[in-house]
């Protein structure tokens, strides 16, 4: 194995129900049998305030505001890379991420309408210029149905998401592995190991 004390950031981006919570757990588990202290978070989340307004957001009340969801997002964010994430990378941790500022750009920027670029600004103050090292999109279905206030959202808005992640890809390519997530578990896992060895020189 590589050097246990590199520290790592990777995030899991997708739209709802693509099995990013699957893989994230599995690929937390290969990692500690290797040896790395791994830590797994979720936005919004990993925090007091995280938690708090991740009820908010997804459960307790209808937001009419797109400005203001994505205000509450960043919220969150900051909160958690200020006392969560960045003191776990200068501890040497792999950080692995459900949701990161990708989804801010793709959900409240090209799904909702916000100024992307202002989308961006934020995300740059909130997260302190943190970037991930790793980014894995779990691609599936462009839409779902389901009951939070997100997942109502309707097939056009998830179609404007994708777009965005698209986008994304092309911009930072290095940054970004694409997963075809609707194949047997198993192989999906697999295909994010290989990539996450060769980021960590994993013999």
């Amino acid at each position: 194995m590589g050097d246990q004390k590199r520290s790592a950031l990777i995030t899991f981006e997708g739209i709802e129900k693509v099995g990013k919570t699957t893989q994230i757990g599995r690929l937390a588990a290969w990692l500690r049998t290797l040896g790395y202290p791994v830590t797994v978070l979720r936005e919004p989340g990993g925090t007091m305030l995280g938690e708090s307004l991740r009820s908010l957001l997804l459960h307790t009340v209808q937001i009419h505001s797109a400005e203001a969801e994505l205000l509450l997002f960043a919220a969150a964010r900051a909160e958690l890379v200020k006392t969560v994430i960045r003191p776990l990378l200068a501890q040497g941790h792999i950080v692995i991420v459900d949701r990161f500022s990708d989804s801010s750009v793709a959900y409240q920027g090209y799904g909702r309408g916000i100024d992307v670029t202002w989308v961006q600004t934020v995300n740059q103050h909130v997260t302190q210029g943190l970037k991930p090292d790793l980014t894995f999109w779990l691609k599936g279905p462009s839409f779902v149905e389901g009951q939070d206030n997100i997942e109502k959202s309707g097939r056009e808005f998830f179609q404007r998401v994708e777009s965005g992640y698209n986008k994304l890809v092309e911009q930072d390519p290095a940054r970004w592995h694409i997963v075809a997530s609707m194949r047997p578990v198993e192989d999906v896992a697999k295909d994010i190991q290989h990539v996450v060895k060769s980021y960590l020189n994993i013999e």
